[in-house]
């Protein structure tokens, strides 16, 4: 279990994918209590597996027996937790490994609409042995777009390679570490005929930003 006595600030939440308690019934495990004197209704959200399932099971110590015997269910990405967030929930308590925070759900959700609008650096690319980074081709309704594919995280980038393995993509995988040089990627990426990136693709439908937009003016 995270340290509890280290306060979790909003700035300094982790990027999903967090896991928030539902009940066998597949509702999601909330606890009505009172918070600064109010009645309130609380949820919880958890950055790891882990720490659900060993929260979940000394729930009752933390005053929240509500939440105790209830089953982590992922939340995979920010649209979702979001959604969670705007929920029936006045509160969330969110643990991680860098701490324990206790949020309203307005400044919550509000939080995550923000970093929504910023690409969490480090990201990651395959990249071959020439340093060049290869381009996805994907269909749309106008025929066949180039795309240039990042992640946010190396796990993120393996399971695309898994799932995707008639695309026979490089094994190493190179890292951005800031806007100066995910600009110069862009411009590489442009230039070889991306139209688009894409952070994190998966099965279910990513926004792709157009590869303009990160390059800038």
């Amino acid at each position: 279990m995270s340290d509890p006595t280290r306060e979790l600030r909003l700035e300094d939440l982790p990027r999903p994918p967090f896991f928030k308690l539902v009940h066998a019934s597949d509702a999601d495990a909330l606890v009505s209590t009172a918070v600064g004197g109010e009645p309130a209704m609380v949820g919880a959200l958890f950055s790891s597996q882990e720490l659900a399932e060993e929260f979940s099971r000394n729930a009752g110590e933390y005053g929240l027996a509500g939440l105790e015997e209830a089953t982590p269910r992922e939340l995979p990405d920010l649209d979702a937790v979001e959604r969670y967030a705007a929920g029936k929930t006045d509160y969330l308590l969110v643990v991680s490994e860098r701490g324990t925070g206790l949020f309203h759900a307005e400044d919550l959700s509000q939080h995550l609409a923000r970093q929504k609008e910023t690409l969490p650096f480090p990201l990651y690319l395959f990249s071959d042995q020439r340093g060049e980074a290869p381009l996805i081709s994907v269909k749309d309704e106008a025929g066949d777009l180039l795309v240039a594919a990042l992640f946010s995280s190396p796990e993120k980038a393996c399971a695309f390679q898994e799932r995707a393995p008639h695309l026979d993509l490089p094994a190493h995988l190179a890292t951005i570490e800031d806007p100066d040089g995910l600009r110069r990627h862009a411009l590489v990426a442009r230039q070889a005929g991306a139209g688009y990136a894409v952070v994190d693709p998966g099965p279910e439908p990513t926004n792709a930003v157009p590869i303009d937009d990160l390059i800038g003016p």
